[in-house]
């Protein structure tokens, strides 16, 4: 069975608001923000022989950095998109016998743990009887 499969789950349009927030947040932060630096270093070291460059081409010399860096130090991209593999007959047999076992284990305790707090709850009427005795039985 695959323990490191995530799933994303996105439910109604708080969702899509969330995810939309999401990604602006990572493209401003990965990819614009880089781009108006690297438009503001070329234009400053720009002389006038050169000529100035806007926002988006900026992004585009980002992006030519990005992609030489990672060409030149042979480093594969971290990102990769796969759609998870159906489970088996076996594992799906096996995960089921998980679940009730923890259900039963999830059951044996609950129903131990209410014994617990009724065994508590008379050793205290027991105490508390003992005290009111033990108290009279002195005067």
């Amino acid at each position: 069975m695959r323990r490191n499969a995530k799933i994303i789950q996105i439910n109604g349009f708080r969702g899509l608001l969330t995810a939309l927030f999401i990604i602006t947040c990572l493209a401003a932060g990965f990819i614009a923000f880089p781009g108006f630096v690297a438009m503001n270093i070329w234009n400053y070291f720009a002389g006038s022989n050169v000529p100035q460059i806007n926002l988006y081409q900026g992004i585009l010399l980002w992006a030519i950095i990005f992609l030489t860096y990672f060409i030149a130090t042979k480093q594969r991209v971290a990102v990769s998109f796969a759609t998870p593999k159906e489970l088996n007959e076996e594992e799906l047999k096996t995960l089921m016998e998980r679940v009730k076992m923890q259900s039963q284990a999830r059951m044996i305790n609950k129903m131990i743990l209410k014994n617990i707090e009724e065994n508590e709850k008379i050793s205290q009427t027991q105490n508390a009887s003992d005290d009111k005795t033990n108290k009279e039985t002195k005067l």
